[in-house]
C-alpha cells in the first residue's frame, strides 16, 4: 500500500516569492532614511502633523474611541501578541502549513527585535525619555498580518499580482489601524508607525525565505 505524500507549502508561497523579496529592500532603504531624518528628534515632524491632523487628531480620554484603541493596541503588548502569535501557529498547523507556523513565531519576533535594536540607535523620543522610532506595536501587528495573508493567498492559489497586492493591502490594513492607536494616543508619532511597518515588511519576507530554505536543506519535501 503506498501512502501518498504531501508536498510541504512553503512559508512564503512561490507566485509572490519574488515580488515580496524585491519589495524588502525599498521597506528596509525607508527605514534607514526615516532613522536618518529623525535621528535624535523629540517633536513631529511636517509629515506627523499632517497625519494626526488628517486622522481626526489625538483621541481624546476618556471617550469610546480610547477604549478601541486600547483594544487595538493591546494585539501589539506583549500578551496580546503572545495570543495572536499561538493562534496563527494552531491555524497553520491544522492547515499544514508548518513553515508558516514557525514563521508565526520568528517573523513577529525578529520584527520586534529589530525595532527594539533600532531605537537607541535612531535615539528618537516622545512624551520624554521614550524611545519611539520605528513602533515595535505595528512592526509586529503588520508581521501578523503577513503571515496570514500569505498562508491565505497561498490557499486560494493567487497569482504574483493578485497575491502580492492581496498580502500588501492586508499588512497595510492592519498596520494603519494600529497606527492610528499609536499616533492617536500619542505613543508614538505617525513616521514611528510607518518605520515599524516597513521593517515587518523587509524582515518578514526575508524570514520566511529563509525558512524555506533551510528546511528544503534540512530533507523536507520542498
Amino acid at each position: 500500500m503506498t501512502i501518498a505524500v504531501l508536498p510541504e507549502r512553503n512559508a512564503l508561497p512561490d507566485a509572490m516569492r519574488r515580488p515580496m523579496l524585491i519589495l524588502g529592500w525599498p521597506a528596509a532603504a525607508a527605514v534607514v532614511v526615516l532613522g536618518v531624518l529623525l535621528y535624535r528628534g523629540s517633536t513631529a515632524s511636517a509629515f506627523d502633523r499632517w497625519a494626526l491632523e488628517a486622522s481626526g487628531g489625538a483621541i481624546p480620554y476618556p471617550s469610546q474611541q480610547w477604549l478601541l484603541a486600547q483594544i487595538v493596541d493591546f494585539a501589539g503588548e506583549p500578551v496580546g501578541a503572545g495570543l495572536l502569535v499561538s493562534a496563527s501557529i494552531a491555524i497553520c498547523l491544522v492547515l499544514g502549513h508548518r513553515r508558516s507556523a514557525l514563521l508565526a513565531i520568528l517573523g513577529p519576533g525578529l520584527s520586534v527585535a529589530v525595532t527594539t535594536l533600532l531605537k537607541p540607535v535612531a535615539g528618537r523620543t516622545i512624551n520624554g525619555p521614550h524611545l519611539s522610532f520605528p513602533s515595535g506595536h505595528t512592526a509586529v501587528v503588520t508581521a501578523m498580518a503577513l503571515v496570514f495573508a500569505f498562508v491565505l493567498a497561498d490557499r486560494i492559489g493567487l497569482g504574483p499580482r493578485a497575491g502580492t497586492a492581496a498580502v500588501l493591502y492586508a499588512a497595510a490594513t492592519a498596520g494603519a489601524v494600529e497606527a492610528w492607536a499609536q499616533f492617536g494616543m500619542v505613543v508614538h508619532y505617525p513616521s514611528d508607525t510607518f518605520g515599524g511597518f516597513c521593517v515587518a515588511l523587509a524582515v518578514v519576507p526575508a524570514v520566511a525565505a529563509g525558512i524555506d530554505r533551510v528546511t528544503r536543506r534540512g530533507g523536507t519535501p520542498a
